[in-house]
């Protein structure tokens, strides 16, 4: 291990992202000054191409972002880059005040209360051996890779508050009835995740038609439509009160113990709770506002969108006869008003007749025919923490000629 790496924990992390932070703010700097440093820790086994052999790559990424505000301004000037060093700092924080790249200054008053550290960490543990991740793979033909993560966080406000976040994950791609992605928060019993079934592997019945008039997804299908229905129906600038069926049951829940995303406070260090979307079919909120400012990576600027994306469990696992399952789904969104869906349906009985179709559908349709949930909620690889869901109705909204 290298001193970097033997180096790597939360509160070094601190000690350093408030040294640099330091460096830049003081009372010549007529802005105020956020600091945002990330340090990530990686281990993947793959399968070498064309080999019964495994590949291994092991990863340390650093970097931080910068945003600057003058006072009184609405926008920040933002800037990124790899690296914790003193010079990567000072040539962030004079981008960041060249204001060429401008983001939302959103972020804590002041005046507000905010203690002078908080400290959201998942409990210490190591990455999982590199011996255990490569006997992971080696056991199970159809598992392209596994990896192991754990990222460090830590935030500086522009009044020297700080706020730190340590998470564990365990990624893995299984080829199994196509490419499946799966993850989970937490090292403990990982590898019960590389085999963690999915919602209709059970069912013994085949659909008779793949005419969408009861659509059912599983999680892993579900998950981006979700993630979807919510940026544009509970998303800045989303009108109030959209229809929805009585299936569309979706809260945010930053704090959620075992999402992938979240935590006690947001990206701009404004405290996070949780926020109830829509409850029984009736839309009731939006991700707006302090508490639901997120950043993709660091290199990105807080943004206001969903953390953990939570529906409740619903009915066992009791799929129509004349259901379409479809257990991929990648939303392709050609304009506000049309997606299409490209959907990997299933006819349980006879998986050789598994196929992929592409289909024209407007949003609020997809909406509106929410009917129902199914099975209970589990973690998606997207994020959201779903069950399956039934769609009913869809195919007399489909345009007969709208099929790609």
């Amino acid at each position: 291990m290298s001193e970097q790496e033997s180096t790597f924990n939360i509160e070094a992390l601190a000690v350093r992202a408030r040294a640099l932070w330091q460096e830049v703010s003081n009372p010549k700097t007529k802005a105020r000054v956020e600091l945002f440093a990330k340090v990530s820790l990686r281990s993947k086994v793959g399968r070498a191409h064309q080999s019964v052999d495994v590949t291994l790559d092991h990863t340390m990424e650093t970097g931080l972002a910068i945003r600057v505000t003058p006072v009184g301004h609405v926008h920040a000037g933002f800037a990124a880059a790899s690296g914790l060093s003193s010079q990567v700092v000072r040539w962030a924080v004079d981008t960041a005040c060249s204001f060429d790249a401008q983001a939302s200054a959103a972020a804590p008053d002041p005046s507000d209360v905010i203690e002078p550290e908080r400290w959201d960490l998942d409990t210490e543990a190591d990455l999982p051996s590199e011996g255990a991740l490569t006997a992971g793979v080696m056991s199970r033909p159809s598992l392209d890779w596994v990896e192991a993560g754990t990222t460090l966080e830590v935030l500086v406000g522009a009044e020297g508050w700080l706020a730190a976040r340590r998470r564990h994950r365990v990624w893995a791609l299984d080829g199994t009835d196509g490419a499946r992605l799966v993850a989970q928060r937490g090292f403990d019993d990982w590898e019960h995740l590389l085999t963690d079934p999915c919602l209709g592997a059970s069912v013994d019945s085949d659909p008779r038609s793949d005419a969408l008039g009861v659509l059912v997804l599983t999680p892993d299908a579900a998950a981006p439509v979700v993630a979807s229905l919510v940026e544009s129906f509970h998303g800045m600038g989303a009108p109030p009160a959209a229809k929805a069926g009585p299936g569309w049951d979706v809260a945010d829940e930053p704090s959620r113990p075992e999402g992938l995303a979240g935590g006690s406070f947001d990206d701009a260090g404004f405290p996070a709770t949780t926020r109830i979307l829509a409850a029984g079919g009736h839309w009731v909120g939006k991700l707006a506002g302090p508490g639901t400012l997120r950043r993709g990576s660091f290199r990105e600027p807080p943004t206001e969108s969903a953390s953990n994306l939570f529906m409740p469990s619903g009915e066992p696992n009791s799929i129509p006869n004349e259901a379409v399952v479809a257990r991929r789904c990648r939303v392709l969104r050609l304009s506000t008003d049309i997606w299409v869906l490209e959907l990997d349906l299933d006819r349980v009985a006879s998986p050789v007749a598994r196929k992929r179709v592409w289909v024209r559908v407007r949003p609020k349709d997809l909406l509106e025919t929410c009917a129902s949930r199914l099975g209970g909620s589990r973690v998606t690889a997207g994020g959201p923490i779903v069950p399956g869901l039934l769609f009913e109705g869809l195919a007399a909204r489909v345009n007969k000629n709208a099929r790609i």
